[in-house]
């Protein structure tokens, strides 16, 4: 009987891990492979930017920084769609806390607020009003992250301020705080856009716009490590209005690489470790438990051993 109790056990464990070993393989990499939708994140980037005074008509250079943030909208995103509404202030960095300000605030560059959705496996813009408001900007190519698994190849990638994608071309590798990341390329030059300038408090400006930008990116999971860019802005009479450079702070270069891994460690665990823990002891298990079950079904269900038959002779016989 404790053959049989040990072997059904053995059987339905090695059966278990095996099945989870399958799922790990087959469900889990749709599931696990996709865009959070309870994103609520700040990116930090610090740099320069020359920017013109109206009243002197030469530029002047200021550091600044500049807060991309980024916040999903767990109430329109679903198991395919994400959405985001992403808030980018540039401003001039005079020690204060850095925060976005309001638009009448004198250090205030440049803000745009932009609503947008994503497929939650490729990370591509979708436009499907289901998941947007009427007013918002069609969007065409990646947004804020790259694909899970990226490759080395040419992806669209959107610039807010030219409201089209730009070609984000595969450059190489490079290491940011000892993760390797693949590095992509998005240049635009002179460019003609409505709105060069201005904020709510002023008329917006037409322009010409040149942009070089640098992504590094996890290719494990599409996450962006760092980003540089080198702007200039112009008025349609070729006077420079704005030169700006700018990238991610070490401090937050480091926490990108420390989120992307842990992501990546949660990731390859359920798609890597689960299945070969499931199949090296659940298989072996599995083989002991039916093995057991076997022999206790043979030793129940075979001949009987022959009874002797005794006979007491009579007495005196």
């Amino acid at each position: 009987m404790k053959s049989r109790w040990l072997g059904a056990v053995l059987v339905a464990l090695g059966a278990f891990l095996v099945v989870a070993a399958v799922i790990a393989q087959t469900w889990a990499p749709d599931h696990v492979k996709r865009t959070p939708i309870d994103v609520n994140s700040t990116t930090h980037l610090t740099g320069s930017a020359d920017k013109l005074n109206p009243k002197t008509g030469k530029l002047e250079s200021f550091p600044i920084y500049i807060l991309d943030i980024n916040q999903s909208d767990s109430n329109k995103s679903d198991g395919s769609v994400a959405v985001f509404v992403r808030t980018t202030c540039v401003v001039i960095d005079t020690g204060q806390d850095q925060v976005c300000p309001s638009a009448k605030d004198p250090n205030l560059i440049d803000i745009t607020i932009d609503t947008f959705a994503t497929d939650r496996h490729t990370a591509m813009s979708i436009n499907d009003p289901q998941y947007l408001p009427t007013d918002a900007v069609p969007h065409i190519g990646l947004v804020n992250k790259f694909p899970f698994d990226a490759q080395k190849t040419t992806y669209p990638y959107w610039d807010s301020l030219l409201q089209a994608p730009v070609d984000a071309v595969y450059q190489g590798t490079a290491e940011i705080k000892g993760l390797q990341t693949y590095v992509y390329r998005a240049v635009t030059k002179n460019a003609k856009v409505d709105v060069i300038a201005g904020t709510s408090s002023s008329p917006p400006v037409k322009g010409t716009y040149d942009d070089v930008r640098q992504v590094y990116v996890d290719p494990r999971t599409g996450s962006i490590i760092d980003q540089t860019e080198n702007q200039q802005r112009y008025l349609t009479d070729g006077t420079k209005i704005l030169d700006l450079k700018a990238e991610f702070t070490s401090a937050e270069q480091q926490v990108k690489v420390d989120e992307s891994n842990n992501k990546w460690d949660q990731i390859h665990t359920v798609l890597h470790t689960l299945p070969i823990i499931g199949y090296a002891v659940g298989i072996p298990l599995l083989v002991i438990g039916l093995v057991l079950l076997f022999l206790r079904r043979r030793d129940d269900g075979g001949p009987a051993a022959p009874v002797e038959e005794r006979y007491d002779a009579p007495v005196g016989v």
